[in-house]
């Protein structure tokens, strides 16, 4: 009994005689210098793959010899090291990552080292970078200005980005001017940040109020820059800074729910200067009769801990003025919720992973300024 194998004939009858063999190398090489450079944000496998497609795509009816894979990932890195000096540094204040998105203006604005005081071996760093366009928007009197740090999509190595944005009443928008990388989050290097922010509009900057995070170190150098200015800590953080306090102290979440609803605890940033200590009495006394109206027991030593953070953290260490808002317009009593709140939000969503690398979030921020300078532009064409 014999057996009969067969399977289609995949064989193609390719004739070579057209076919030639085409050395790319040096065209290659030029193309992955010129990527690297231009393209600094992105990583070294991805100028590969863009070079890969170009010289040794499908519809290349030549045979080619090029460079291989390794080849271009180590002249990528040959090339940036050239270019930047090796230094990570060095690379964010020559062009292409200094400048604008698409224009020939300085993106990067300053950097500073200076000695930390709290740790003489680790010297504090500060990177500034803003649009040049929307520098502009921060020499007009009397606007309201807004400081604050965020964390997640910050550079390897830093503390924080603090990021000054500015009502623009003339659009209605809010925006990001400033992005400041921080090694440290002491005084001297808030104090530096708004310093590099004021000689950056020629000393012109004058505004009307100042909304930032509730950091005694940020709000004295605020207060120190902008004497004529009103400094109020941001309504929410000090909402969510009182929450956290409950936390501590053990209070059921029955409890931190009654004293964060309206008309409690919020009641203290609303009332005359004079009749605050009155209030935190009447507080204490609504909070009580609410837990009893819902029958939850009314922990009386967490309650007297968390009185005693208080009296100690906002009557005594922060000034009544930052976070009672009793006097000012609803205006800005509305502008000090929502938009710091907004953008970082919407900034840490440029960054699918923390902490992302330099490039990347220089990269990013140019996107976000290059987008509002924009917007601005299109306002008034309707």
């Amino acid at each position: 009994m014999g057996y009969n194998f067969g399977r289609p004939h995949t064989c193609r009858n390719v004739d070579a005689t057209d076919a030639s063999l085409v050395d790319v190398t040096g065209p290659m090489k030029d193309r992955v210098d010129t990527l690297s450079i231009e393209k600094a944000a992105e990583p070294a496998r991805r100028i590969w793959e863009v070079v890969r497609d170009e010289f040794y795509g499908a519809n290349n009816e030549h045979v080619v010899q090029g460079l291989s894979e390794p080849q271009v990932l180590r002249r990528v890195y040959r090339a940036r090291n050239r270019h930047f000096s090796g230094d990570v540094h060095g690379a964010i204040e020559i062009p292409p990552l200094s400048t604008a998105l698409n224009e020939a203006v300085s993106f990067f604005q300053f950097h500073h080292v200076t000695a930390n005081r709290e740790n003489l071996n680790k010297p504090t760093r500060l990177f500034g970078w803003a649009h040049p366009s929307l520098i502009s928007l921060l020499f007009y009197h009397g606007t309201t200005i807004f400081i604050d740090g965020t964390f997640r999509c910050v550079v390897s190595g830093y503390k924080q980005c603090v990021i000054v944005m500015v009502h623009d009443r003339a659009s209605g928008l809010y925006v990001p001017v400033y992005y400041v990388l921080s090694t440290s989050r002491t005084g001297d290097s808030f104090w530096d940040i708004i310093h590099f922010v004021v000689q950056g509009t020629d000393q012109q900057i004058e505004p009307a109020e100042v909304v930032c995070d509730f950091e005694s170190a940020l709000i004295q150098a605020v207060q120190s820059r902008f004497p004529n200015g009103i400094v109020i800590g941001c309504l929410l953080h000090w909402k969510q800074a009182l929450r956290r306090a409950m936390k501590r102290f053990l209070l059921s979440e029955e409890e931190c729910a009654i004293a964060m609803s309206k008309g409690v605890l919020d009641m203290l940033t609303v009332i005359d200067h004079s009749l605050v200590k009155r209030c935190i009495k009447w507080v204490k006394l609504e909070i009580r009769r609410r837990c009893a109206e819902a029958g939850i027991t009314y922990s009386n030593v967490k309650w007297r801990g968390f009185w005693g953070y208080f009296n100690r953290t906002w009557m005594e260490q922060y000034d009544m003025s930052v976070w009672n808002v009793a006097g000012l317009n609803n205006e800005l009593i509305a502008r000090t919720n929502n938009p710091l709140k907004r953008f970082n939000r919407e900034l840490n969503n440029h960054f699918p992973k923390p902490r992302p690398s330099t490039a990347i979030f220089v990269g990013v921020i140019k996107t976000i300024s290059a987008e509002y300078v924009q917007r601005l532009a299109d306002i008034p064409r309707g």
